[in-house]
């Protein structure tokens, strides 16, 4: 019993954690001028996703174990985890996902059927997207590098380099965040099965499962620092009054400075 709390706690750090930094992208996505394209949306619309699944696991999931939950209500969860594309799939073939209590984590039904559609609708697939991701991220990388050779010449202004920075950021996230879903598909299919004890197939399956998910957020906050800019505590205060200090300071008024919120309520030091 004290595994499965154990391990209900670890669920519940992690996907606490995951599921406050994807609502944060959620909510705060559309103040971010520069996702305010294509990608962004697939970033927010991704956040979205991941934001719902660390929600179940966080407030549902986790919670479950310290208490004693009906089985109709486990049975009816288990079968809203499938999703309405493949509902012929996991409903027709009696393919579900089901809570293994052993060894804290989600698996399919054991049968030859649900063991062919986990591994072709499930692992490989989502192994080609991987694979298509990083390719087309590759051959974009290639084809900027090319770009700023043939345009190495040239005249740039400040807004032509950072756009270029940006985008170079952008690739960079979307690699990262697809080698770290390759390696969730790695160790859930590949190195989860191969483990017999309890806490090496926990960490292999439900840990790295909703790892991921929390990582994924990170990397798109690390990767777009304007995030910070909805944080008061971390607003630079002196990039935002420069403008006008030197407005003041050409008029020959001494300039003033600005505040940080987190650091209104101190006094300031007088001078003798």
């Amino acid at each position: 019993m004290l595994d499965h709390q154990l391990a209900a706690t670890i669920i519940f750090l992690i996907a606490g954690c995951g599921m406050t930094l994807n609502w944060f992208i959620t909510i705060f996505i559309r103040r971010l001028k520069s996702l305010q394209n294509s990608f962004g949306r697939l970033t927010g619309s991704q956040a979205i996703g991941e934001a719902v699944h660390q929600t179940v696991f966080a407030l549902y999931v986790a919670p479950m174990v310290f208490f004693d939950t009906n089985t109709t209500v486990i049975i009816f969860f288990t079968w809203a985890c499938a999703l309405l594309p493949l509902l012929y799939l996991y409903t027709y073939n009696d393919c579900n996902l089901y809570y293994v209590e052993e060894y804290s984590y989600f698996g399919f039904t054991n049968n030859p059927t649900c063991l062919l559609i986990a591994w072709y609708a499930d692992f490989l697939k989502n192994c080609s997207f991987v694979v298509i991701i990083c390719t087309i991220d590759i051959i974009t990388v290639l084809r900027v590098h090319l770009l700023n050779v043939s345009t190495k010449t040239s005249t740039s202004n400040h807004h032509h380099n950072k756009k270029r920075r940006e985008e170079i950021n952008f690739l960079k996230q979307t690699c990262l965040q697809a080698v770290a879903f390759a390696l969730e598909l790695i160790t859930y299919f590949l190195l989860g099965p191969v483990f017999q004890s309890y806490f090496m197939k926990f960490c292999m399956m439900t840990v790295a499962w909703n790892l991921i998910r929390s990582t994924d957020a990170f990397i798109t906050i690390f990767f777009n620092k304007e995030f910070r800019t909805v944080i008061p505590c971390l607003k630079k205060p002196a990039s935002i009054a420069s403008s006008g200090n030197r407005g003041q300071k050409n008029a020959g008024v001494t300039p003033t400075t600005e505040q940080s919120p987190c650091n209104s309520g101190k006094p300031e030091s007088e001078n003798s």
